[in-house]
């Protein structure tokens, strides 16, 4: 192998939301040498493109990494984060529900001190992302962009129902969910493309990309470690069936592995909380004892209720009905194999300004079957037999913090997760005025001929113990995970606002892990976006070195 082979500009790891933008805009110039490391595989499969067969192929362990998380008192035993493997990362397993976050997140950012990631720098971003043409968009909006995002098509009486009783709760009715500092309800948008595909970040920007000769994209790659000399990042080493690896990298090095994954390599690399690093038996190359702190997650439950006066989507996904929407989809691309759920997107503000939702509502109809009734009868499928509706509602807002560790020096041993689930008592209290929210916006007189009695966790569930005693089983993680390699100064953070890293040159990392804060809304959309901002960083940095 020749140091052609072994030799770039840039070495990228991890080919998710992020990374996928990354490798793209970095390669884009066609001369610097990029290569992409993924510990997955390629993800072309049907399951994957096909947007509804991601409820079939979830927790395969080909398409997820599977992490437990570490045991809390008043939650369920055996909680498991599942997140996406392979070219895309989660944006090729997720349910592609698309929300960009609010200005006021990044503007936020701005404010602690990194001017880079105001908003009308990232607004500006976006619309260089995006292609999103529907009628009545805001016009923030790309429309010629390489991310296709479409809105979800699905209408029924009960749904439209959803969306008047939003506007008796004295929400803004928005032709475009995504409108830039305002709560309101509207129709969900996802990553799907107008034929009907999953639009994932590999689709998108990745694959196309790959016909340049200047980007390599090695996958079934696993990282083992950044090495580094004299407090500088000089290439990686990599494990594959055949062996060990490694690769240099003449400017830098990228993690963009997750807000798990990327605090898991800088500790295995040696860079990380001291105390960590030497109980795992890891050299200490900097101690930074930001490194895995600052664990947050979007906390989420949902809660059912009967249906009436409409079918619901129940039925359609069994017997006769579920072989005529797969045969559809393969001759039209459209239908209800071509989109998921929820139905219709509803952003909130309990305790902050209408600027700025701090919960959000996915509304669809369907409901799931208890976890006994489906380990009583596993191959009948998760949906009930009942026409249902559900709400699932999301605090966006969450003040725990949990924490993320390696064991080992192993890359391939388990890591000590811990959630930290409402290690702030006000975020428990917060979601249990959010199920009185749910239950008042599913009582308003738009919805009283369609709803029927709450299924989960049932109306006698009415004091706040009764219902924080409920909550312990019925929450869930939103799978949005931040702020384990958080932006800040050196002392309490682990990247600056160019996303470098604290005392080591050359090494920066690129993903939701350096979020400050979790944004308004699922993450997939702003990993993107910070990929993106992060290639303009990046390249300035290069351009001013050079000059």
């Amino acid at each position: 192998m020749t140091s052609a082979d072994t030799e770039f500009d840039y070495i990228i790891v991890g080919a998710g939301s992020s990374g996928c933008v990354l490798a793209d805009r970095l390669s884009a110039d066609g001369k610097s040498r990029v290569l992409l490391v993924e510990a997955g595989g390629r993800n072309e499969t049907e399951l994957v493109n096909m947007p509804r067969a991601f409820m079939k192929m979830f927790g395969n362990p080909t398409h997820f990494w599977h992490f437990p998380i570490k045991a809390q008192a008043g939650r369920p035993q055996g909680e498991v984060w599942p997140y996406g493997r392979g070219l895309g990362g989660s944006s090729s397993t997720n349910g592609t529900w698309y929300l960009r976050g609010m200005p006021a997140d990044f503007d936020g950012w701005a404010a602690a001190g990194h001017g880079e990631w105001r908003w009308s720098e990232i607004e500006r971003c976006y619309r260089a992302m995006e292609s999103y043409r529907n009628p009545g968009s805001h016009p923030s909006r790309g429309k010629g962009g390489p991310l296709q995002i479409t809105q979800l098509p699905y209408r029924s009486p009960a749904i439209a129902a959803t969306v008047e009783a939003g506007v008796e709760m004295g929400l803004p009715r928005l032709d475009d969910i995504n409108t830039p500092g305002t709560v309101g309800i509207g129709y969900t948008q996802a990553t799907v493309s107008r034929r009907g595909r999953r639009a994932s970040s590999y689709q998108a920007f990745l694959k196309p990309a790959m016909k340049r000769p200047n980007l390599v994209v090695l996958t079934d790659t696993v990282l083992e470690k950044v090495e580094i000399m004299g407090k500088r990042a000089t290439g990686v080493r990599v494990r594959v069936d055949s062996g060990v690896k490694s690769f240099a990298a003449r400017r830098e090095v990228i993690l963009s592995a997750g807000a798990v994954q990327s605090p898991k390599l800088l500790q295995l690399s040696g860079i990380g909380p001291a105390d960590i690093l030497n109980q795992a038996g890891v050299p200490v190359l900097h101690d930074l004892p930001a490194v895995g702190r600052n664990l947050a997650d979007h906390a989420m439950f949902s809660i059912s209720y009967r249906l009436h006066n409409d079918p619901g989507a129940n039925r359609e996904f069994s017997g006769w009905r579920l072989m005529s929407h797969v045969a559809r989809y393969y001759l039209t691309r459209k239908g209800l194999m071509a989109y998921t759920s929820p139905e219709v997107t509803a952003l909130l503000s309990m305790r902050s300004p209408t600027d700025w939702p701090d919960v959000q509502f996915g509304i669809g109809p369907f409901s799931m079957r208890s976890s006994e009734e489906r380990k009583a009868d596993p191959g009948r499928g998760a949906l009930e037999d009942k026409p249902g509706i559900t709400v699932n509602a999301i605090a966006l807002r969450p003040k725990s913090r949990g924490s993320i560790a390696i064991r080992s020096g192993d890359v391939a041993d388990m890591i000590d997760i811990d959630a930290n689930w409402w290690g702030d008592p006000a975020d428990k209290a917060f979601m249990i005025d959010m199920v009185r929210l749910v239950r008042r916006y599913m009582a308003q007189p738009a919805l009283k001929r369609f709803v029927g009695d709450e299924v989960v966790p049932g109306a006698s569930v009415e004091t706040d113990d009764q219902i924080g005693a409920a909550l312990e089983w019925l929450t869930s993680p939103g799978i949005h995970a931040t702020g384990t390699c958080r932006m800040g100064p050196a002392q309490d953070s682990v990247v600056d606002s160019r996303l470098r890293v604290h005392g080591i040159a050359a090494l920066r990392v690129v993903d939701c892990s350096v979020m400050p804060v979790p944004p308004a809304g699922n993450t997939n959309g702003p990993a993107m976006v910070i990929g993106w901002r992060a290639a303009e960083l990046i390249a300035q940095d290069a351009s001013d070195e050079r000059a």
